[in-house]
C-alpha cells in the first residue's frame, strides 16, 4: 500500500477483525455515510455507524483484503480506495460462509489525519 491514507484501511481490518467498535467507529468523519455489506440501507449518523460495527462484531465476522486498493487521488488530502475483500465466518448454526466482496472508501485527511467519509461494500458478483 504505497499511499499513507491506504494505512486507514489497514487499521479498518484489524479494528474490524478484532471485533472493536471504538477503534473502527474512530476512523469515520462524525459526518461519514456507510453503506454497509450487510445493510439494505445508507447510515449516515455515527452512532448508526457504530451500531452497524457492533452488530458486525457480535458475528464475530473476519474480514480479509484480497490484495492492495487501488489508490485514486481525488484532491490534495482526499483518496479513493477500492478493491475486493473477502467476509468470513460462522453462520448462526454452527456452519462456516466466505463472501466475496467489493469496497470503495473515500478518505479524506481532517487536522493530519486520515478519515473515511464514505464507505461502500457490496458482495462481489458472479462472472456471467
Amino acid at each position: 500500500m504505497q499511499h499513507d491514507a491506504a494505512g486507514v484501511l489497514v487499521a479498518w481490518v484489524t479494528g474490524f477483525n478484532a471485533g472493536d467498535v471504538d477503534a473502527i467507529a474512530g476512523l469515520y468523519s462524525p459526518d461519514a455515510t456507510l453503506f454497509g455489506t450487510i445493510s439494505p440501507t445508507l447510515t449516515t449518523r455515527s452512532e448508526d455507524v457504530r451500531t452497524y460495527f457492533a452488530a458486525v462484531a457480535k458475528s464475530r465476522m473476519q474480514v480479509k483484503l484480497i490484495d492492495a486498493p487501488t489508490v485514486t487521488d481525488i484532491a490534495d488530502a482526499a483518496v479513493v480506495l477500492s478493491g475486493l475483500y473477502e467476509f468470513s465466518g460462522p453462520r448462526p448454526g454452527g456452519e462456516s460462509f466466505v463472501m466475496p466482496a467489493r469496497y470503495s472508501f473515500v478518505v479524506v485527511n481532517i487536522d493530519g489525519q486520515w478519515r473515511i467519509v464514505h464507505q461502500h461494500s457490496s458482495p462481489q458478483t458472479k462472472p456471467r
